[in-house]
């Protein structure tokens, strides 16, 4: 309640602590009186000695209103009276952490808008090194061979490449995993041509010489991956052979993109081989189900584009050729992508974003989603890797359990490059993925 003078009882309370009569005030029960403390207990003191029991007990009574009142006004109130300045000054620091963290979005945000970038720049030293590594490491690309561009749609161009086999089994489509590109897989292109097949390979948008879509092309960024399987169907459609088999040869990323295609287009593909098919990624020490939040987060407030933790443009870390890496274990081959990326910046692709996890794991939901699953009738084969710190094997092959027809070949020794970390199990591959395809002629 409001007093006369607009305050309020507590506020009335508060300015009588700070009266220089507040004892007199405090003993007398009015907040007004001026009398002397002393003469006010000597009239207390005589009415409880002359008094009956009805005086002693207004005197016990008053005595007792007289502790509260005490407690009141030198506990309760100041109390009160602080707590109420902790708020308010709390309040003020919440103001200024949210401005601070508003100001710290939107500055983040028109970083990334007006996003600039420039390759990394190597040393004469490091690209001798690098030509010398990768001398006669990458197969050419045989006579016959045809680059073109595929554009799924205006202003998106997307480097592929086929050849033509006499009289031709069908068209086996390639596709290579995150970052690769089809100067990195021509062997494989080789060999499955030389097993009696057309074959055609392409860049997704990202990579590669393909259409990039941010300022940055270095980025691991993907807008959608319905929108590359879209691609993927679309390019199927191009470069297949009227009335024969169309076969899919997809590696990791590939292999994930190729999958999200085969439930949501409805191609016209006889069967799959799945190479180390990242259908979810492999997040280490780190929760997979942190990873999605904080992906999500920051993909939700615009900031998609930055690069995870831990991740850059090309190179990450020292540049040395010749040693193991997480990906292959043979130091002759470990290092080819470094190199060619050494050679020809424009094909760098290196470090993932936020939006690239999580439009990856939001994928990897669709993928495992049971409508999507029965939207797959054709045969898959599927190759593992039992070191594989990139992809999730488990989720893999877990993966290939739920789908109707699905093979299943593990290398327990393999990392997750298994195609470069030896040439003889590099032929074993494409010989038992060559043999499968066969048999579904």
């Amino acid at each position: 309640m409001s007093g006369a003078d607009g305050r309020t009882e507590s506020d009335q309370e508060i300015v009588a602590i700070n009266n220089p009569h507040f004892l007199t005030a405090l003993v007398a029960g009015d907040p007004t009186s001026d009398e002397p403390v002393e003469v006010i207990f000597r009239r207390m003191a005589a009415g409880c000695q002359n008094g009956d029991e009805q005086q002693q007990y207004e005197a016990l009574h008053f005595l007792t209103s007289l502790l509260v009142r005490g407690v009141k006004y030198t506990v309760v109130l100041p109390l009160q009276s602080f707590a109420i300045q902790v708020i308010n000054m709390l309040k003020k620091i919440a103001g200024a952490i949210s401005v601070l963290i508003v100001g710290s979005w939107l500055v983040v945000f028109l970083m990334l808008r007006f996003d600039t970038h420039e390759y990394t720049q190597l040393s004469d030293q490091q690209l001798i090194e690098a030509a010398a590594y990768l001398d006669g490491k990458l197969a050419p690309a045989p006579p016959g061979w045809e680059w073109s561009a595929f554009s799924p749609e205006p202003d998106v161009d997307l480097r592929s490449g086929v050849i033509d086999s006499a009289n031709a089994k069908g068209t086996v489509i390639v596709v290579p995993g995150f970052t690769a590109t089809i100067e990195m897989i021509m062997r494989d292109i080789v060999k499955l041509h030389a097993g009696g097949y057309r074959v055609a390979a392409i860049e997704y948008r990202g990579q590669g010489a393909s259409y990039r879509p941010l300022a940055n092309p270095e980025k691991g960024y993907v807008e959608s991956y319905a929108q590359l399987g879209a691609d993927l169907a679309g390019f199927a459609e191009h470069v297949r052979i009227p009335g024969k088999p169309v076969f899919f040869y997809s590696i990791s990323k590939g292999a994930h993109i190729t999958m999200r295609m085969a439930g949501e287009q409805e191609p016209d593909v006889t069967a799959y081989a799945l190479i180390v098919p990242m259908i979810k990624v492999n997040t280490g020490d780190l929760d997979y189900s942190t990873m999605q939040i904080v992906a999500g987060l920051f993909h939700n407030l615009g900031l998609g584009q930055m690069y995870a933790p831990g991740q850059s443009k090309w190179p990450t870390g020292e540049l040395v050729f010749g040693k193991p890496s997480p990906c292959n274990a043979s130091p002759d081959t470990a290092q080819i992508q470094h190199a060619l990326f050494a050679d020809r910046e424009s094909l760098r692709t290196n470090g993932v974003t936020m939006s690239w996890l999580y439009e990856t794991a939001a994928s990897t939901e669709v993928l495992f989603d049971p409508a999507h699953i029965s939207a797959i009738p054709q045969p898959v084969k599927m190759f593992t890797a039992g070191i594989d710190s990139f992809v999730d094997t488990d989720e893999a092959q877990r993966f290939c359990g739920v789908l109707g027809q699905c093979e299943l070949t593990h290398f327990a020794e393999s990392r997750h490059c298994i195609t470069r970390e030896s040439y003889a199990l590099y032929d074993r591959v494409i010989d038992d993925v060559l043999n499968y395809f066969d048999q579904q002629l």
